[in-house]
Parts: C-alpha cells; structure tokens; sequence
C-alpha cells in the first residue's frame, strides 16, 4: 500500500510540475487579441500575418492564430476579424489641423470653380443663412483661385458694410473688402511684406487680393475666439480623422497659439493623435542665428509629451502656388502666357540663398527636421542646395529633412534626393488631370515642363523615400483617395490620367503612409508597422485594398481604429 502510494504521490508531483512547467512558459494574458485576420504588418519583409496581440499600449506578438490564441486570458478582448484586412495607423505626413479645424463652420464654395457672379451668388445665400448679429466678420472658405480674378468692387458688392475675407482653397490666397483691409490697415503706403504681395490696382491701390504672407496681415485682423471653442472645433476635426484611420499627423505649420490649441485638448484628455508641429519660420530675411535661436526655444517649450506633443521640426516656404493668376511658385524658366509666349515672371523669390543656406544648416546643427514647402523647380533646387550645404557643413546627421508638394522638379535634381537623405514629401491627391492641372498650370508652362508635374515615380526609382500627406485643409485627407490618385493619377475611372508613367504601386502608397511617413516624423521605432515592442496603432478595413479595383480604392471604410492600444473610433459606434 506504501509503495501505491508513494507511485501516486509521484505521479501527483510530476503532473503538477509540469503544469508549473507550462505556466512558467505560457505568455501573460494580453488585454486585447486580433484572431483570423489578413494583418499586413509593414515589417523590413512586409509580413501578412492573422493574428495580434497587445497588452496596455504596446504590440507584444503577431502571428499565426494558434500562436497568439496563447495569449488569451479570462480577461482579454477578442476580436474576431472574419478575415478582414488590418494595416498600421495612417500617418499624415502633411497637414493643418489646428488652423483647418477653425473653418469647419464657415461658409464654403467647396473648391468648385465659380466665376466672380456665382460666388457673388454662393455668399448671398450664406449670408441669408447667418444673420449680421452672430459674427461682425463674414468668412468664406474653399473658394477656387483657378483663373479667378476678384476687384475689391466684386468683393464690396457682396458684403460692403462688413468686413468680409474670402480664403483660396490653395491656402496661399485671400480676398478682403474694404472694411476688412481698412480694419487691417492695408493702404496704398503699406508695403509688402517678406515672403508676401499685395496685389494693387493701377493708381497703386489694394485690389483686395492677399498672396502668401501678406494674406496673414489680414487674418490677424479679425478676432480671436476662445481657446475653449478653438479646441472644440479641433478635437470634432481629429474625430473625423480618426474615422478615416488617421493615428498620427504632423502639422506643417505651428506657431505658439497653434500649440495651444493641441495642448487643451492633452490637458484635458482628448488628444487621441499624435501631434508633431513643424515651427514656422515666417521672414527667412532674418538672421539664421536668430530664427533657429527661436525654433530651439519652441522645441524646449513645446517637448510636452515625446509620444504625443511635441514640436522639433522647422518649417520653411520657399515659394508659393503655381496655378494661374496666382503664379508664386518659383520656376527656372519664366511662366508662360495664355498665349504659350515667354514672360518674364519666374515667380518670386522669398529669401536670399546664402541666408536659406545658413538657416538649413543651424537648423540641422541643432538637430531639428527641416520641412519645405516647394512647388516650382527652381524652389526645389533651392531647397536641396541649401540642404547640400548643410551636409557639407555638418555631415549627415540624419534629422529626416524633407521636401513637400514638389509639384514640378527638373529631372537633373531627381538623383539629389537619394544622395542627400532627403524625404520626398507628396500631396499625390492633387495628381489628376483637374482644372488645376489643365487650364491654370499645363497652359502656363507648356507641354515640355509639365512632363515632370508630380514626378513620384521617378523619384521612387532614384531612390528617394516617399511619404504621403494631405495639406488639409486645402484638400481631403482621405489617405485612400490619394492612394488611388496616385497609382490611377486620374480622378476616377474613365478620366483622363495625368503623366501615367508616373504612377505608382498601392504598396509604395500603403509604405508612404505608414513606415516612410514614421521615419519622416522620426517615430519609426514606436510607430509605423506593426511588430512586437511598437505601439498599438493600427485600423481595421472594410475590404482588401490589395485585391480590390484600384478605382474602387476611395470606398473604403475604417471599419476600428486603435491607437496605443485603444479603440478610438468604430463604425459601428455612430
């Protein structure tokens, strides 16, 4: 009987350590598991896997199901994802939210193109629609500078006893009438500022039309809403990014009230994106010491949370827009007219080289990404000859400099970007054969130039990092229209294409949009795929964008987003 017994409590002994064994190896539960999926993680070797598993804010395993069906505890989540297809977090790399996000209740003309007597039209009506006694200024959002051309007697015969600004949707373009530009001392004698015109008429007088900078002294002319409304309108604008699978943006245009906005929102736990700001750098006449002295300043203030506020980047503009009548983007060779005929308008220039070239390079110095804003070609070589010299100067400090729109860029420069480390930031949404592109831009330059409008193939194939961006709100920030713009370059099927040969693949997009976009923001390490050890952003799609009809692409839906391991939007929620 003793010996029966000491082979059961034996028996007993060996069954318990192996059942401490299997303990001790087992995973720790995950709070949340993604199961049966088609997860494309944007790991080095693009892996589809189907399954996730996340514990707090951070990934700690993809796979097979059976592998993370390991880390299934009493109390974690399950998701069943019936197959569908997850991708990491969009990244905007391009954007405007905080300045956007104020527009969002004023009355628009939706970027269509009107002439000066339906926008007389389109404003009446939204005049009816808000009464004088709501706001004593009147603002009119999204109005199409395409061929557009506005005298200040257009613009008072529309609203003549209040001030009223008209605001392009090129973003490089307002309208005042009189009230609004006597309210913001803009006369005869004011004189333009750098980086800016004003347009006047032929004894010398403001027409009403602001270019660039000179549409900011306007602007700060009107009153200032509450921090508390700003904030509102900004966080209903994140809502609708998240919706769309936005995780993380980085606004290319920050000044210290921008970040305020941002910093209610964290202060007071709404901020459910990340946020880097880039510093604007408004007079680029100034001394490099003492701008990029400021910029540091900012990053110092700004450094609020390094996953979710933060401001180390600076921006630059070195031009302005390239369609007609506006023509401020900077060229080699001079704009045509309508005619096809030389002039001799190569747009302006808004700084002196050698001062853009010590700007770069203290910026550099200091450790901050520099951020262009380059339309035309000869802003874009500008752009990367002062980042040369910054190179030459301080060596590659790898601070993920970047160059963004690069409507038109001269062939010569296509290998420069490669060589200089530089990121290639595109809004390929606009890459369509439009009304833009058309009339206000291929006219003006001429058949041989515009070869090279939007040229991300060819810099894709130089060896450049593509990223996307939006420029919202100058245009949607639905990542997979632009997507879709930028492997069709039409605007739908049956459209006609802009330069073909220029498009790209739906995974160089999928790669724009989610690693290259977080190397652009120097969040690579947290962000961008999904693989152990990163953070939980990421989006579940309402289709397989990789088996689709690419023209179908602008359908899809996000069906979840998580960010940092937390749902912050579900359609099913509405």
């Amino acid at each position: 009987m003793r010996y029966v017994l000491g082979i059961l409590s034996t028996v007993v002994l060996g069954i318990a350590a192996a059942a401490a064994a299997v303990a001790a190896t087992a995973p720790a539960p995950a709070d949340l598991v993604l199961l049966h999926g088609k997860i494309h993680t944007e790991d080095a070797s693009r892996s589809v896997v189907q399954a996730l598993a996340v514990r707090g804010n951070t990934i700690v395993a993809v796979g097979t199901d059976q592998t993370i069906g390991e880390f299934v505890g009493p109390s974690t989540r399950r998701v069943d994802l019936g197959g569908r297809v997850v991708l990491p977090g969009i990244i905007d790399a391009h954007t405007h939210p905080a300045q956007s996000a104020q527009d969002l209740d004023k009355c628009s003309l939706d970027d269509k193109a009107l002439t000066p007597a339906q926008i007389k039209s389109r404003v009446a009506a939204c005049l009816k629609e808000r009464p004088a006694e709501r706001t004593q200024w009147f603002e009119v959002v999204m109005v199409n500078p395409s061929g557009l051309t506005l005298e200040r007697a257009d613009l008072d015969s529309m609203l003549p006893d209040r001030p009223m600004l008209l605001s392009g949707s090129d973003g490089h373009t307002v309208w005042a009438n009189s009230p609004a530009l006597n309210l913001a001392h803009i006369t005869a004698g004011t004189v333009d500022p750098a980086g800016g015109h004003i347009e006047r008429d032929a004894a010398g007088q403001p027409t009403g039309t602001l270019r660039d900078i000179a549409a900011e002294i306007a602007l700060a002319a009107k009153p200032v809403a509450s921090l508390d409304h700003e904030a509102s309108q900004l966080n209903t604008a994140l809502d609708s990014m998240r919706a769309i699978g936005i995780t993380s943006v980085q606004d290319a245009a920050v000044d210290d009230h921008l970040m305020q906005i941002y910093k209610r929102l964290y202060d007071t736990h709404r901020l459910n994106m990340r946020v880097r700001g880039s510093f604007y750098l408004k007079n680029l006449h100034e001394p490099a010491a003492v701008l990029i002295g400021n910029a540091a300043k900012f990053r110092a203030k700004w450094a609020i949370d390094p996953d979710f506020l933060r401001a180390d980047a600076v921006k630059i503009f070195a031009d302005g827009v390239i369609e007609y009548p506006s023509q401020t983007a900077a060229l080699l060779k001079p704009y045509l007219d309508a005619q096809g005929h030389p002039t001799r308008n190569r747009g302006p220039s808004y700084f002196a080289q050698d001062n853009l070239n010590r700007i770069v390079t203290a910026a550099d110095a200091a450790g901050l990404t520099v951020h262009i804003h380059a339309i035309g070609d000869r802003a874009v070589r500008s752009a990367l000859d002062a980042i040369a010299d910054a190179r030459h100067r301080n060596g590659a400090l790898d601070n993920r400099d970047q160059i963004a729109h690069l409507e038109l860029i001269n062939p010569s420069d296509f290998p420069r970007f490669k060589e200089l480390g530089v990121i290639a930031n595109f809004q390929l949404l606009w890459a369509q054969r439009d009304a833009y592109v058309e009339k206000a831009t291929i006219e003006y330059l001429g058949p041989q130039r515009s070869r090279y409008l939007y040229p991300a193939r060819s810099l894709r194939d130089a060896g450049a990092l593509i990223v996307g961006g939006s420029d919202w709100g100058v245009s949607s920030f639905n990542a997979f229209t632009a997507m879709e713009h930028a492997i069709t370059r039409s605007e739908g099927l049956g459209r006609p294409a802009l330069l073909p040969e220029q498009s790209l693949a739906l995974q160089d997009m999928v790669d724009a949009y989610t690693i290259n976009a977080a190397s652009a923001l120097k969040q690579e390490h947290t962000t961008g795929s999904l693989e152990a050890g990163k953070r939980g952003d990421f989006i579940v799609l309402d289709r397989d964008i990789f088996t689709i009809d690419v023209f179908d692409l602008h359908n899809t839906q996000v069906t979840a987003t998580y960010l940092d391991g937390r749902e912050v939007y579900a359609a099913n929620a509405k």
